[in-house]
């Protein structure tokens, strides 16, 4: 296995690995020759393998790299090069900071038919370009479709699936790994995307791709994968699709065109454009801000809550449910400890709210957490940290309140515009939906929106704690630098919004994003 800092072929660079699965491991890494960050594929055959199965093996793997080198599509992650450095088949590819569709259904609950459709449409194009280029792709699961973080929709792993189901790389479910980490465990396995005519042994196909598409759309309305079940879990809009496209026979099976006309008419339409603002590049943050659809975070707003001094503080649109008016306190303070000491600051941000509790709430106690990409963040003391590839989480130990920050590198971000998309994607995901605020604020850090809202949860969704039925309030900031994009999110039951919001104000005062 490589090591960090190994360099392949005198040009590929390896950085640090992202995820171990039965074909090897997947590595960031950086082309030193283009002067780009790439995903390098380490290919390890089997040791127990002899030399005459374990040569044809590897040729296979260079052969089937190749063929997906052809293929250029938007949906479509690219094949840059295939390498072989001491036996070992490298196979780099695009390097996509993005959430798994596997991932963020165990995380976030199934899709809804709209949000599953749109999503399914682009994998499906990717399909069909691949099918015409003469490429079959023969591992399409959840784990293989990618949300990219700047809005894209791929489908990755082309060319190495067909391998996925040789013997010689089987492993047991919670072994394998997506092709950019995310050591997610659900719906991981091969075998339950197979098309029963794969399973016998039998060659990949256009159609049993489109068994295995159809498969994964079943897997992402319903959480889980067809296991030989009737589609009768599966939503109205979508069932016929799902049957149709889960017919055991192949001859029978629905063929892409008719799956891309069903899924067009349960697709919501495209929002309208947002206007023009200075000129900046508009840039969809899927993973970050549109995970909003799906309600996962919440908050981030200190700017639009309490004057900078020198500035004035953007005016809130008039009066809110909880904690949403106008406040003061102090300027921007300052922060000491290290990573386990305390956060501390001048004086503490004067809530302000509707009308007064009964018990006056009281900022919880702050204390660093510094990220090695160059962040930092004052969290509540106690709450417990979760982490992804991307993405940092604190919950607080009563499950009344979560802290999520996310930091990607990625420029050219419009904050206001990126949160309207996220809540026209969000209003039809939730029931009681309430706006409080949805505006550009301005912040030390650069340009930012703040987005700040109530809604009753449609759906469980016991990774991210939210349960059907109860009333949630959420605030969320976009900050926009010139090198990176920081989604800083909260989420708190509506009956703690006024307990927490202090915590919230300081929290987000003091965090502070990459260096430029």
């Amino acid at each position: 296995m490589g090591t960090a800092e190994q360099l392949i072929v005198r040009r590929y660079r390896l950085v640090r690995a992202l995820g171990h699965g039965s074909m090897g491991v997947v590595w960031e890494g950086r082309d030193t020759l283009l002067d780009r960050p790439v995903a390098v594929r380490e290919v390890l055959l089997p040791p127990a393998l002899t030399e005459t199965r374990r040569l044809p093996l590897a040729q296979r793997v260079t052969r089937a790299a190749r063929h997906a080198e052809r293929l250029r599509h938007p949906n479509v992650t690219a094949v840059y090069d295939v390498a072989e450095e001491d036996g070992t088949p490298y196979v780099v590819m695009e390097l996509v900071p993005s959430r798994s569709l596997d991932g963020i259904v165990a995380s976030d609950g199934p899709l809804t038919p709209e949000r599953a459709a749109a999503i399914a449409r682009k994998v499906l194009a990717a399909l069909v370009h691949a099918h015409t280029a003469g490429v079959r792709h023969g591992d399409v699961r959840p784990s293989n479709v990618l949300l990219a973080h700047d809005g894209r929709v791929l489908l990755t792993d082309f060319g190495l699936g067909a391998l996925a189901a040789d013997p010689a790389f089987a492993k047991p479910a919670a072994q394998r790994a997506p092709a950019h980490g995310e050591p997610v465990q659900a719906s991981r396995g091969v075998a339950a995307f197979l098309a029963p005519e794969r399973s016998d042994g039998g060659n990949v196909t256009v159609a049993s791709d489109l068994w295995s598409f159809g498969a994964t759309l079943f897997f992402a309305v319903t959480g889980r994968p067809p296991g030989g079940r009737p589609a009768d879990d599966v939503p109205e809009p979508l069932r016929p699709l799902v049957t149709g496209l889960l017919a055991r026979d192949p001859r029978k099976r629905l063929d892409a065109d008719a799956a891309d006309r069903a899924l067009a008419a349960i697709e919501p339409p495209p929002a309208p454009p947002a206007p023009a603002r200075g000129g900046g590049t508009r840039t969809r943050l899927v993973a970050g801000i549109a995970a909003a659809a799906l309600v996962v975070g919440a908050v981030g707003g200190w700017a639009a809550l309490r004057p900078k001094a020198g500035t004035a503080a953007a005016t809130p649109p008039g009066p809110s449910s909880a904690g949403t008016g106008t406040g003061t306190g102090a300027g921007s303070g300052g922060g000491t400890g290290g990573g386990s000491g305390g956060a501390t600051a001048s004086s503490a941000a004067t809530p302000q709210g509707p009308s007064p509790s009964p018990s006056p709430a009281r900022r919880l106690k702050l204390t660093w957490h510094r990220a090695e990409t160059g962040w930092r963040a004052a969290v509540p003391k106690g709450w417990t940290m979760e982490t992804t590839d991307y993405t940092t989480r604190w919950l607080d130990p009563k499950g009344a309140a979560r802290l999520t920050v996310e930091v990607t590198a990625q420029s050219g971000t419009d904050p206001l515009g990126a949160l309207q998309e996220a809540e026209a994607m969000t209003r039809p995901t939730v029931d009681a939906y309430r706006k409080m605020r949805l505006r550009a604020v301005t912040t030390p850090a650069g340009a930012a929106a703040d987005w700040e809202f109530t809604w009753t949860q449609r759906k469980a969704s016991a990774e991210s704690h939210l349960a059907k039925g109860a009333a949630y309030h959420q605030y969320r900031r976009v900050i926009a630098t010139g090198t990176t994009t920081s989604v800083l999110t909260w989420t708190t039951d509506a009956a703690e919004w006024d307990r927490l919001r202090p915590t919230l104000v300081r929290a987000f005062a003091l965090f502070t994003p990459p260096a430029s």
